[in-house]
């Protein structure tokens, strides 16, 4: 063999898969490749330091609550019942269910088109005295917001945290890095 095995073929070589006139031709061919001759001899060592450790099967822990589930899968996927199984059943509800989804769509409907969508109530004077509030989960942290209409602009301003550790400051961000953007006194102003 002169042109090199494909991958598909020295895989099957490395895993001793080989049979017939691929093995002969293979073998000639890895006798002028001592390199792939080792790394075929370690990959069979590993694989049979791992068939030597590990067991060939190994029983779940719980075998009966894993058949039990498989069993309820099974009982899950039966077939549909049969035509003539849906035809016997029934009775008289299966020709009144019809008219009665149809009767039940139509009242809906009917309401849905007497109901009139009431005014919100709210005025612009309502809106204008609404203010958004801050939830802090600390007690002793409050946060207040300054909302400027002017400058299309919003403020919060978080009182009672403590100073941020040295440790934890990091070089590159300015709301961390620069005291002055960030911080006045306790306060933090984002």
């Amino acid at each position: 063999m002169k042109i090199p095995p494909d991958e598909t073929t020295l895989t099957l070589w490395m895993d001793d898969l080989l049979e017939g006139e691929d093995l002969q031709r293979m073998e000639a061919w890895a006798q002028q490749h001592p390199e792939l001759l080792a790394e075929r001899d370690a990959i069979q060592a590993m694989c049979q330091d791992i068939q030597a450790t590990l067991p060939d099967s190994v029983e779940p822990p719980y075998p009966d609550f894993f058949n039990q589930r498989i069993l309820t899968a099974i009982k899950e996927e039966s077939p549909a019942p049969t035509r003539a199984a849906v035809k016997n059943s029934g009775g008289i509800w299966r020709w009144l269910a019809a008219p009665l989804a149809a009767g039940a769509m139509a009242l809906c409907f009917y309401l849905g088109t007497q109901t009139s969508t009431p005014s919100s109530g709210i005025t612009d004077q309502t809106v204008a005295t609404l203010t958004p509030t801050v939830y802090t989960p600390d007690i002793g942290v409050q946060a207040n917001i300054f909302v400027d209409k002017e400058q299309d602009a919003t403020v919060i301003v978080i009182e009672g945290l403590q100073d941020i550790p040295d440790h934890l400051e990091m070089a590159g961000n300015p709301t961390v890095a620069d005291p002055n953007k960030a911080m006045v006194s306790n306060e933090y102003v984002y």
